[in-house]
């Protein structure tokens, strides 16, 4: 079936740049591969000359642009114009066809994920073309990846077709996804894992209601849909529901909501009566042989949260606070009784070092979670009893890179600086820190062990395209063994014409 639907998504992507030659825009939304400039439009947010919610990825231009449009350059301190211009700047490529070649080579695999990280394989070569015709876009996507965990080494991802339907997208590819204000990680939905394949129905502009009492929520976002899992898992072939929601009702606030629901899949019972049971959060009572209800468990495998992040200006200095939830179970059939939670906590802020502005931020995840009544047994974050591998796609969680029973702390700087840009990153995580698994073939087994990293990476134009390359130190300790140091170079090539 996966290979087949890679067969008709490539066709269809065919297809249609033959049959749209005459190019309006070539973008809708801005994806999960550029964090600097996701940092502008943080900054542009903060300082509220962009008044749309920000924290879901993929991002709608559409929003962003007209926001933008609306705002006078005499409005804009000097501080700030860099990132305008910047942002201003990539609207204005986004809007043509392009095409791009990439090229990555590693000395091996990386252990963390981040917004914005690009190689997934140790290394990698690819290319895409983008363009799109009246109200039809569409993004032609290929990498071939040496050593993938996966053993995939051809891959599609950020392949898609998408049309506008009045004031909606309907979009069907593998498209990544990062819901959350956090830059480092996210608990539900981030780039960890491959993009899954999905359709997709998401709020183009998020303008705020006309209507009074509502309009007082600002502009909000609204997705939703289906994902389909790989073969190769118990349960093949699953599908999981989609839903993600944010609003803005001051400048300063922003407030997002997220759900999902895994359901169906060989040997699974796979309806629209599941599906509704699974989204409503009725039981599944089938094995209730006693018929006292102890039996009985709920429908799918549910995942939910929110998260929220608060900007001001404290003492002349700018900064952000934020945090997410993401929670495994409910305590009750209402929508805010969440249970068994995983929390992200962050902060950030921006300063000046030799006149060069730079982002600085620091946040803390835990995926510790004791599900059950023992508060010292936990190993239930991103697992399932009937759903094997969890809330995972090719054993590599849709949302914490650091899995379940982990903690992590990390600080991070970003700078820009003229056409260069450069991150520095420091972690400090325990992995699988009660140091037990379920011990079955579909999830994957991560070791107890604390890790120290030093990452940081600079970015330049090269020979008419862009070169980014950096390094990686990692400091392992585990139980009962000696301590093991590792590096870690590497070094991605983007030529776009």
């Amino acid at each position: 079936m996966r290979s087949r639907f890679k067969l008709v998504f490539t066709l269809v992507c065919i297809l249609s740049a033959q049959l749209f030659s005459l190019s309006a825009k070539a973008a809708l939304w801005i994806d999960t591969s550029d964090a600097y400039l996701r940092a502008d439009i943080q900054q542009l947010a903060d300082a509220g000359f962009i008044k749309v919610p920000v924290n879901t990825y993929p991002l709608m231009w559409s929003g962003v642009a007209q926001d933008l449009a609306k705002v006078a350059t005499d409005q804009v301190p000097e501080n700030l114009m860099p990132a305008f211009l910047r942002v201003q700047a990539k609207y204005k490529s986004s809007q043509q066809r392009n095409a791009k070649l990439r090229a990555g080579v590693s000395s091996d695999k990386p252990m963390f994920r981040n917004f914005g990280h690009a190689l997934r394989a140790k290394n990698e070569l690819g290319g895409s073309y983008s363009d799109s015709a009246g109200s039809f876009y569409y993004q032609l996507s290929a990498t071939i990846a040496d050593s993938p965990n996966d053993d995939k080494n051809i891959r599609f991802d950020d392949s898609y077709v998408a049309t506008t339907l009045g004031n909606w997208v309907l979009s069907a590819g593998t498209i990544s996804q990062w819901w959350g204000p956090s830059f480092d990680t996210a608990l539900i939905k981030s780039n960890n894992a491959r993009p899954m394949p999905s359709l997709l129905l998401t709020r183009n502009n998020p303008q705020a209601f006309d209507l009074p009492v509502l309009n007082w929520l600002g502009p909000w976002n609204l997705t939703a849909g289906f994902s389909k899992y790989e073969s190769e898992r118990f349960a093949p072939d699953a599908l999981l529901w989609n839903l993600r929601g944010s609003i803005r009702p001051f400048d300063k606030l922003e407030i997002g909501f997220s759900w999902t629901t895994q359901f169906c899949g060989k040997g699974q019972n796979c309806s629209a009566k599941i599906w509704l049971k699974s989204i409503t959060g009725q039981d599944d009572c089938s094995n209730d042989t006693a018929g006292d209800g102890s039996g009985c468990s709920k429908e799918g495998n549910q995942m939910a949260g929110f998260d929220i992040r608060y900007n001001d200006v404290w003492f002349g200095q700018p900064i952000g606070i934020y945090g997410e939830k993401g929670c495994e179970d409910s305590s009750g059939n209402l929508p805010w009784q969440i249970a068994d939670c995983g929390y992200i906590y962050g902060f950030d802020t921006r300063v000046h070092v030799q006149d060069i502005p730079v982002k600085l931020f620091t946040e803390y995840t835990t995926t510790k979670v004791a599900c059950g009544s023992d508060p010292h047994v936990f190993n239930c974050f991103y697992e399932h009893s009937t759903y094997l591998n969890g809330s995972r796609y090719y054993k590599r969680s849709l949302g914490s890179t650091y899995d379940s029973d982990a903690r992590a702390f990390s600080l991070g700087g970003m700078a820009q600086f003229g056409d260069k840009r450069m991150t520095t990153r420091v972690r400090y995580v325990k992995l699988n820190d009660d140091g037990k698994s379920p011990g079955i073939k579909w999830t994957p087994n991560i070791p107890k062990q604390d890790v120290w990293q030093f990452e940081t990476n600079y970015e330049m134009p090269m020979f008419e395209g862009l070169m980014n390359f950096g390094g990686t130190f990692s400091h392992i300790k585990k139980p009962d063994a000696d301590s093991d140091s590792k590096l870690r170079f590497f070094a991605n090539y983007e030529y776009s014409f």
